[in-house]
């Protein structure tokens, strides 16, 4: 036992010599998926954001690779500049949303702000203080710390995700009502801590630990996809070896769980202390946006799963709650309306996914132009 424990050891070590000797220097050895994004960051007041001034590719969605440039107060940007608190010469539109605002498997031309920035911006300046997975009690937090800072935005666009509501159902605070960064909520032993230290040492400085994790990876994906194909050849009533790929993605792309709850009772029902907590810190960052003579509107949009399930209450929920507290509103539904539901979900959507593709975000971007006038 002694003897073999010996081999493994010296095994490794010529391993690990070997491949920092030669290997990292090779296209073959760079992961950019494995790549640690040390400039998404947790924020102590609002969970987490983007360090500012940077500019990195990283891959999103196992598979695309977008670039990610941040101005100087870590909104994304076309690129690195400096914001000032006031602006003199144009009128500014801040967004506000997770992931779809952001602008998640897009380059930032592409994205809203970007595609905004390119109609308007001669009159405007577009700043983006979206990040994926942020939710109203985030948004509320994130803008009351640049208005304390001293920031000035004329106009501000509200948009609500149907996951903000499941998101917000986990959100927790401390003592001084800022809320807790996910290190804080997920309490990580400290052995599985060194283990996950271990693991990615290894991987990242040994050729066999490397390859084991790639196997691990692709073995991962193909499980993955047969099991998403068998509930596809389901719900098709399609034989298994039938189901193509388009099948596979389409009901991926229709099939998120998180998107049940706008048109299941039963999910609904699930979800209404994330409902009554969205409301609460929606209705404080309307009254904040107010009090700072801020124009504001909410918009609320679907995922491919409410085009093609329909919608019960996510519509109709934001729009009498706009409604009661003077809010102005806007939804999107009906530029996502189309008689052969698949083929345009394939057209405005990422492949595989519910975020936005280009010709999606252009959708939303020509109604919001639309529907402000500005």
């Amino acid at each position: 036992m002694k003897k073999i424990f010996l081999i493994f050891i010296i095994a490794i070590s010529i391993d690990i010599v070997l491949s920092n000797l030669i290997l990292k220097k090779t296209r073959y050895w760079e992961n950019i998926a494995w790549k640690e994004k040390w400039w998404r960051i947790p924020s102590k007041i609002y969970h987490h954001d983007i360090l500012p001034n940077t500019d990195q590719f990283e891959i999103w969605g196992g598979k695309i690779k977008q670039r990610l440039i941040t101005n100087s107060i870590g909104f994304r940007d076309k690129e690195k500049r400096i914001v000032k608190k006031i602006n003199t010469e144009k009128k500014r539109i801040l967004l506000i949303g997770d992931s779809f605002i952001e602008g998640s498997g897009l380059n930032y031309e592409d994205t809203l702000a970007g595609q905004l920035d390119d109609y308007l911006g001669f009159n405007y300046e577009i700043l983006n203080s979206a990040v994926g997975s942020y939710s109203p009690s985030i948004y509320y937090k994130k803008i009351k710390y640049y208005l304390n800072e001293g920031f000035k935005f004329d106009q501000a666009l509200v948009f609500l995700d149907i996951s903000d509501i499941y998101d917000e159902m986990f959100i927790r605070f401390n003592d001084e009502g800022n809320i807790l960064t996910y290190e804080e909520t997920k309490k990580i032993s400290t052995p599985k801590k060194i283990f996950y230290s271990v693991g990615k040492i290894l991987r990242d400085n040994s050729t066999i630990f490397r390859f084991l994790n790639i196997l691990s990876d692709r073995t991962e994906l193909v499980k993955n996809y047969i099991k998403l194909k068998i509930k596809a050849s389901k719900e098709l009533n399609k034989n298994f070896f039938k189901t193509n790929r388009n099948d596979v993605m389409f009901y991926r792309m229709t099939h998120i769980d998180r998107g049940f709850w706008t048109f299941d009772e039963d999910k609904f029902n699930e979800v209404k202390i994330g409902l009554l907590q969205s409301e609460k810190y929606l209705i404080k960052l309307f009254e904040l946006l107010k009090e700072n003579e801020i124009n504001s509107t909410l918009i609320v949009y679907p995922w491919p799963t409410q085009i093609f399930y329909g919608d019960d209450y996510h519509e109709t929920y934001w729009k009498k709650f706009s409604e009661k507290y003077e809010i102005n509103f806007v939804s999107i539904y009906d530029e996502f309306k189309k008689e052969n539901k698949r083929d345009f979900i394939f057209d405005n959507f990422i492949y595989g996914d519910i975020h936005w593709n280009l010709n999606g975000t252009t959708r939303v971007k020509d109604k919001i132009v639309k529907s402000l006038k500005f």
